[in-house]
């Protein structure tokens, strides 16, 4: 289901004598998740076994467009300032949009060091990890919490990249508190590459 701006999966759902094909899914509030479709072959049946499909390609592609939102959102705190913070975002399999908030217009010059540092992080091929914490824990190692977010009492913790400069040397380049779908490493997202402000 769409979650952080993720967009939700597509896929088929088949059972004896049907197929649904899915447009979307929705994870609700209650913690339901809702598939969207349309029946494209016999009648669907209460009760029925059935077997999920979903689109492997489009999830991978969503995938890396997710975990570039991460290396976007550091290189963007590091390039303006760590008051930067993410006010929303739009992950699709085709683009990505990011919403931040800062009191100036962006430069050209500043957009292209922020794909630049993503980009660093990128050709390094570096594992994204990820690790089950309490949020207390999480914040000390330096995880970075989106303000308004709702976390239980454990949370998960994705890390990538090394940094190259200045505080971040040597260290994790992003670590955030996600529940999202990401790459195995930084090499499989892709040249990110930033085409509007």
């Amino acid at each position: 289901g769409e979650s952080g701006g993720q967009i939700g999966d597509t896929g088929v759902i088949s059972g004896e004598g049907f197929s649904v094909e899915i447009s979307d899914t929705q994870k609700k509030a209650d913690g339901l998740f809702v598939h969207l479709g349309k029946v494209v072959a016999g009648t669907v049946m209460t009760g029925a076994a059935v077997e999920l499909k979903v689109d492997h390609a489009r999830r991978s592609r969503l995938r890396a467009n997710h975990s570039a939102t991460h290396l976007i959102h550091e290189a963007l705190r590091e390039v303006l300032g760590t008051h930067v913070a993410q006010k929303g975002s739009l992950v699709a399999p085709e683009r990505l949009r990011f919403d931040i908030s800062h009191n100036k217009p962006i430069s050209a010059e500043e957009l292209e060091e922020v794909e630049r540092m993503a980009n660093e992080i990128v050709v390094q091929n570096s594992p994204v990890t990820t690790r089950l914490m309490s949020v207390d824990d999480a914040i000390a190692e330096g995880a970075m919490a989106l303000f308004g977010e709702k976390y239980g009492d454990e949370v998960r913790v994705v890390s990538m990249g090394t940094g190259l400069h200045g505080a971040k040397a040597n260290r994790p380049y992003s670590v955030e508190l996600c529940g999202g779908t990401h790459v195995r490493a930084t090499g499989d997202i892709g040249l990110v590459r930033i085409v509007s402000d």
